[in-house]
């Protein structure tokens, strides 16, 4: 079935926005493949009759988008990025070990000071640490901090 430059519009705009509930900027792309079949048909490159061939350059076009996407162009954008995970605002702030912290088996540790609101945080260590240990965070893996013994006092 072939459709019209309007239902290509839609098409596009309904996968590119379904690129909201499903990440990996994957179907943006066949989203931009959809506004791009759009244009085509209007501008009657693209036979308005022929569903084959408008499909056949919908699939193609998006592909070769998302190729582009990670084969060239994803590096460049991708070094803006800042890693969200690791907030470098809680490194150094000292606590205590509440529960007991040993590699692979997080414990929990109380700040001295508020951070984000929070006192009491999971905490990874890669050395032992028993309870009463003062600390200091290395960095925060997601909900969770790294910390080492504070040997500096």
């Amino acid at each position: 079935m072939a459709f019209s430059a309007l239902v290509w519009l839609a098409i596009g705009l309904l996968i590119m926005g379904l690129e909201i509930v499903v990440p990996g900027f994957v179907l943006f792309w066949f989203g931009v493949g959809g506004l791009l079949t759009s244009l085509f048909v209007f501008t009657r490159i693209l036979p308005a009759g022929s569903a084959e061939l408008q499909w056949s350059f919908f699939f193609v076009s998006s592909l070769l988008f998302l190729f582009i996407w990670h084969r060239y162009m994803k590096k460049h954008f991708s070094r803006d990025i800042v890693d969200e995970v690791r907030d470098p605002t809680i490194q150094g702030l000292l606590g205590r070990v509440i529960k007991p912290i040993a590699p692979g088996m997080p414990g929990e540790v109380e700040l001295y000071d508020n951070f984000h609101g929070l006192r009491r945080w999971q905490a990874e260590s890669e050395e032992d640490l028993g309870e009463g240990d003062e600390v200091r965070v290395r960095e925060a893996r997601g909900i969770k901090l790294l910390v080492t013994r504070n040997t500096a006092k």
